[in-house]
């Protein structure tokens, strides 16, 4: 049966898919939570009550273990407001180069929340893009949703289009795809390359596809074969595409589209417990 969170003075109705009901005398540490609201991870939510982002009731609270009323304490990240979500949203956005996939930047550059304008949700990033590369994000309210497209372990399958500098040979192209050692030891897990083609100008563009999201790990392979990257977008997360979506635009997924992306992931991961590997 369906229950109700009072927050703020207002109701809103709540699938009883939660193990317990989050009722106002229910108290929990600040970090569960929030991992109950959707916003994050129980573990991301104590890094930001520990980096002092996070206020309850406009005080700034450090300690994860905090107790809390979910149902009534007033609980803001950044000055932004956490609600208990009525409804899933999932919105794809077209990352420009230059903009950070973070909140607030300590070094005041633009930050994907900067292009959310008119977004009244709060929206977690599902997994991250560099400053310097483009493509498709995606950011969801719903947590579990985020956990199985960021999961390595679920496979879930982004595809990359790299342009690099000068052209690779297939014994490069051979060590991309079998997975590596890079510098600091980080072993990466088989990926599909192909090349796409060389440019007028004889640099080439490589197609990634990867089930992992190391740090600038697609940087850091070609580096360890000869090849700088010279530009990365991502086109692709769980057979959705990035389209025709402007850079620096974002849309909400139809409830088709969540369908496919949670399908897929679902899919992918009964793929992998029976034995296969990305």
């Amino acid at each position: 049966m369906p229950i109700s969170i009072v927050w703020q003075n207002r109701v809103f109705s709540k699938s009883s898919s939660l193990k317990q009901p989050l009722t106002a005398s229910s108290r929990l540490s600040l970090a569960r939570a929030m991992s109950r609201l959707r916003v994050c991870s129980r573990r991301e939510a104590a890094r930001w009550i520990r980096d002092a982002r996070v206020t309850v009731e406009h005080r700034i609270v450090v300690d994860p273990a905090t107790r809390v009323h979910p149902a009534y304490d007033r609980i803001a990240i950044d000055g932004v407001p956490v609600a208990a979500p009525r409804d899933r949203v999932v919105i794809a956005l077209h990352k420009p180069a230059g903009v950070v996939t973070t909140r607030v930047d300590a070094r005041n550059r633009p930050t994907v929340y900067d292009l959310l304008s008119g977004l009244e949700t709060w929206v977690f990033p599902v997994g991250r893009l560099d400053r310097d590369s483009s493509g498709l994000l995606i950011l969801t309210n719903d947590h579990r949703l985020g956990v199985n497209l960021a999961d390595p372990d679920q496979g879930v399958p982004k595809v990359y289009h790299v342009r690099v500098r000068d052209v690779p040979s297939q014994g490069a192209l051979r060590c991309l795809q079998k997975g590596m050692t890079l510098q600091d030891g980080t072993m990466t897990r088989p990926a599909t390359v192909r090349n796409l083609g060389v440019a007028r100008d004889g640099q080439s563009w490589i197609e990634f596809v990867l089930h992992e999201g190391k740090n600038r790990q697609i940087r850091r392979m070609c580096a360890m074969v000869g090849h700088d990257v010279l530009a990365l977008t991502r086109v692709s997360v769980a057979g959705l595409s990035l389209g025709f979506l402007a850079q620096g635009a974002w849309r909400r997924l139809t409830r088709d589209e969540i369908r496919r992306l949670m399908r897929g992931s679902r899919q992918r991961r009964d793929h992998v417990s029976q034995g296969e590997r990305p």
